[in-house]
């Protein structure tokens, strides 16, 4: 299981330095590869980041529906994971999406 979270974590990286359309792809793999592994803090953790990105990647497109749909899921992993750096991301996010710059 610790491989598909090491190949998951180096998909989530590389999704940075690509394209948006290519970065998408690559952030469903990682969530793909994620859901093989059973529930733990670290597997959530990624998952919520996956997904956070995923938002925001989806956001950038225009795609709002996609987009939401991502930030739902992506802020359900982030309190499940209870990793505090990915829940700040969440919120962040989730004002963003809402149309409201943080403050």
């Amino acid at each position: 299981m610790q491989r598909l979270l090491d190949q998951a974590a180096l998909l989530i990286r590389k999704a940075r330095e690509l394209p948006p359309q290519e970065a998408v792809a690559s952030l469903k793999e990682a969530v793909g590869l994620l859901e093989a592994v059973r529930p733990s803090k670290e597997r959530d953790g990624m998952m919520a980041l996956a997904y956070l990105r995923l938002a925001q990647l989806e956001g950038q497109r225009g795609r709002r529906q996609e987009a939401e749909r991502a930030f739902m899921l992506g802020y359900s992993y982030a309190r499940t994971s209870r990793e505090e750096r990915v829940r700040r991301l969440a919120e962040r996010l989730g004002q963003e999406l809402a149309g409201v710059t943080p403050g």
